[in-house]
């Protein structure tokens, strides 16, 4: 077995509108978003929720959140969280430009997990096949782009 990094590490951040966290209050301790709407990822494969992970040094939270909505999609989840429906538990590359432009903002920022990035595993035989090295080599380039993962309105 074979594995091939698609994308440079990153963090889970929580996110919310800054017209949100004038309503409602910005988190201060991950126990804290029990009390906040948050816009809730569904798992297509086994239909639960997911908790919302958190560290910070050696400690780990899983945060059972909850909401009145819920996505499957993470582009859908930054666009409501943009529009002030509640707070989001991203991938911090999506949220780049939102970040950078305001919309949005970074809550409970010292418990943000990190994640070693994406990997493709694959035999060590697929490893020389053509449209294997053209699929690495485009999500590689989609994923460098700064704003690639912007959703189209």
């Amino acid at each position: 077995m074979v594995s091939v990094r698609l994308t440079d590490s990153f963090r889970f951040i929580v996110v919310g509108a800054p017209g949100y966290l004038d309503k409602h209050g910005t988190p201060e301790h991950p126990e804290d978003l029990l009390h906040h709407e948050c816009l809730t990822f569904r798992s297509d494969t086994t239909g639960s929720l997911y908790a919302w992970e958190l560290e910070r040094g050696r400690r780990t939270w899983r945060v059972p959140v909850r909401g009145s909505l819920v996505v499957n999609d993470g582009l859908f989840c930054t666009a409501w969280a943009e529009q002030g429906l509640g707070l989001a538990y991203v991938m911090e590359p999506l949220v780049k430009e939102q970040l950078r432009t305001g919309s949005l903002r970074r809550v409970l920022e010292p418990y943000a997990a990190d994640v070693p990035g994406f990997f493709l595993y694959s035999p060590s035989r697929a490893q020389s096949s053509a449209p294997l090295r053209l699929f690495v080599a485009t999500i590689r380039e989609l994923t460098a782009k700064p704003g690639a993962a912007k959703m189209k309105t």
